[in-house]
């Protein structure tokens, strides 16, 4: 229990215009992890009240810091990330099943990205997601998420929910069936449009 009691946990929620977004989703997968890891539940209220006045209007995000016995909450501005690459990389040993705050995994990861924005991870010759997000394919078909994901996305757990996505099994040569490629996660929407071609997956 020595050990555990060290490890420490991650969420980010989006804030937009002062108010917190898909709060049962976040609270359900802390309390997930708590029972996981601890054997117990967390407690925690986000209050409007709390977000630094600057912060208050337009998107913000909310990164909450956890452990057994202590919570840490900090705000920040959100910008998007521009991304127009991809680079395949593989790492079949990588787990990222709970939210770890240690994200030197991935920082290894990035280091073989070349001249690319980002990764995308293939585990065990499955795609699985970019270093900071979910994706979603798009083909005539509609729209399609990988079965092989590293961490259960709170955003792609609420599209499959609502049925406007699909799981499907993703290789790396597969993505040619694909026309395009959406990177989502708690900060980014389908409607972000946070997108680039399968074409340009090097």
């Amino acid at each position: 229990m020595k050990e555990k009691e060290h490890i420490l946990f991650s969420e980010v929620v989006k804030v937009l215009d002062g108010k917190y977004l898909d709060m049962s989703y976040h609270l359900a997968r802390m309390d997930k992890t708590m029972h996981a890891f601890f054997n117990t539940s967390i407690h925690i209220e986000l209050r409007e009240e709390d977000i630094p006045k600057e912060l208050q209007l337009g998107l913000t995000k909310c990164r909450i810091l956890y452990s057994c016995d202590d919570i840490k909450i900090e705000y920040e501005r959100y910008n998007f990330k521009g991304i127009k690459t991809l680079k395949l990389v593989k790492d079949n040993a990588i787990n990222y099943a709970y939210k770890y705050a240690n994200r030197g995994r991935f920082d290894h990861l990035l280091d073989k990205k070349g001249e690319c924005d980002d990764i995308l991870i293939i585990k065990n010759g499955l795609i699985t997601d970019t270093s900071f997000t979910n994706i979603v394919l798009e083909n005539e078909d509609g729209l399609f998420t990988p079965t092989s994901y590293l961490l259960e996305g709170t955003k792609r757990r609420a599209l499959l929910e609502t049925g406007r996505i699909k799981e499907t099994i993703v290789k790396p040569e597969d993505l040619g069936n694909y026309s395009k490629l959406y990177l989502i996660n708690a900060m980014i929407t389908l409607e972000d449009n946070i997108s680039i071609p399968t074409s340009s997956v090097i």
